[in-house]
């Protein structure tokens, strides 16, 4: 089977998943095999959980937080709403390893889900979605990979935040996005971007693998600061209001196969 139809093959499983857990988790309040999610939680335990309900946060804080290792987290279609006005986070995996979030939607939340200080996540086939509240940076955020390694972010939707995907930190490496969705509202200023992490360190990530992203409807499509090095830029799809790819530190990435299109505002 070649690369293309295994992975087809794999989001047809992912997607199948998630239709049973709606239904179950519908019918029952429960899916056997699978740990109930009903409210805000702090997972600290290895195992698969389920969202069975829609939850609400209305409050600054975080609605669901991974704090433990070997977490299988399926939102089974369910939706994160959080108090909105850029506060808050829907998902933290925070410290944790081996770790899978699929499938529902994060809403209302200044970042929609949060990979820190972590190894080997894969968050996959999420909407989130922001209430385009503009800036000052780094406003709403929609997935942020924070010094975190062997990261995989796939097949999400990210609309209407100032920025769609912010990697940071020099400990963020052998990372890899693909296939995403992202696509800025009315303030919408960067749909890529990776940045050192604040802490006065100008490192920013390396090794990772950027690749077939559509990105629209940005002021700039991809950026990457001065520290940031290694990275692969390539078969991305850019729409952009202002600049289609900013880098700070010329020839310190590879960009190949990029397609950019200038849009009217």
């Amino acid at each position: 089977m070649s690369h293309r139809a295994s992975r087809i093959a794999r989001h047809a499983v992912v997607a199948a998943a998630a239709v049973f857990l709606a239904r179950e988790a519908a019918a029952n309040g429960s899916v056997a095999g699978f740990r109930a999610v009903t409210g805000p939680t702090v997972i600290t335990r290895p195992g698969s959980y389920v969202v069975t309900r829609n939850i609400s946060l209305g409050h600054p804080g975080t609605a669901i937080v991974i704090a433990s290792s070997h977490v299988t987290l399926h939102l089974a279609g369910h939706t994160l709403s959080g108090p909105g006005g850029k506060q808050g986070t829907g998902i933290l995996v925070d410290g944790a390893s081996a770790v899978n979030v699929l499938g529902g939607a994060v809403t209302r939340f200044g970042t929609g889900v949060e990979v820190r200080g972590s190894t080997n996540v894969r968050v996959e086939g999420l909407h989130v979605n922001g209430e385009d509240a503009g800036g000052p940076p780094p406003g709403e955020v929609g997935i942020l990979v924070f010094n975190s390694r062997a990261v995989f972010l796939e097949r999400n939707i990210v609309s209407n935040t100032f920025l769609g995907i912010f990697v940071r930190g020099g400990g963020s490496g052998g990372n890899r996005i693909a296939e995403n969705t992202l696509t800025g509202g009315a303030s919408g200023q960067l749909g890529i971007c990776y940045n050192p992490d604040g802490s006065g360190d100008p490192a920013g990530p390396s090794g990772d693998t950027v690749y077939n992203n559509l990105v629209s409807r940005f002021n700039v499509g991809i950026q990457t600061s001065t520290g940031t090095s290694g990275n692969i830029f390539r078969e991305n799809d850019v729409a952009y209001f202002q600049t289609d790819i900013e880098e700070v530190g010329p020839g310190q990435n590879v960009f190949e196969g990029n397609t950019t299109v200038a849009l009217v505002p």
